[in-house]
C-alpha cells in the first residue's frame, strides 16, 4: 500500500525547473464525426472534428550557471493523437446545398403543375356553368 501511495506521489511530482506544455499540429483534413461521438465536445458545433498530434515537450527553465540549455526537440517525447472540432466539411456542404436546390426545384414543379391542373379543371368547369346559364347547351330531353 505504501508502495502504491509513493508511486502515485512521485507520478504527480511536477520538476520546478521545468515549464510543461504540450504542443499540438493538425494532420489531416476536417471530416464527419461518427454517430457515436457525436456527443463528444470536439465534434461540436458543426459535427465534424480534425485529427491532431500532440507532443509533450519540456522546456528546462534557464539555471543561472547555463545561458543555453539544451531542449528536446519536438515529437522526441511521443505524440499523442487527438481530436480538436473544425468547421464545416466543404464537400459536405456542397452536397447538401445542391439536395436542398434538387428538392426546392421538385417541390417547386409538383406545385406549379399541382396549379395549373386546378386552374384549368375550374376554368372548364366554369365555362360549362356559363354555357348552361347562356343556354349554349341543349337538353338531352
Amino acid at each position: 500500500m505504501l508502495l502504491c501511495v509513493v508511486n502515485i506521489i512521485h507520478a504527480q511530482h511536477v520538476d520546478p525547473s521545468q515549464n510543461r506544455s504540450v504542443t499540438c499540429r493538425p494532420f489531416g483534413a476536417c471530416e464527419p464525426c461518427p454517430l457515436d461521438a457525436l456527443h463528444e465536445p470536439f465534434c461540436h458545433p458543426f459535427g465534424n472534428r480534425q485529427l491532431m498530434h500532440c507532443s509533450n515537450t519540456t522546456i528546462p527553465t534557464p539555471r543561472p550557471d547555463e545561458p543555453y540549455p539544451i531542449s528536446p526537440p519536438p515529437g522526441a517525447l511521443g505524440e499523442t493523437p487527438a481530436w480538436q472540432p473544425c468547421g464545416r466539411v466543404p464537400a459536405q456542404e456542397r452536397a447538401d446545398f445542391y439536395e436542398f436546390v434538387a428538392c426546392n426545384l421538385f417541390f417547386a414543379t409538383v406545385a406549379i403543375a399541382v396549379s395549373l391542373f386546378r386552374s384549368r379543371r375550374i376554368e372548364a368547369n366554369q365555362a360549362r356553368r356559363l354555357a348552361v346559364r347562356i343556354g349554349l347547351v341543349r337538353g338531352g330531353g
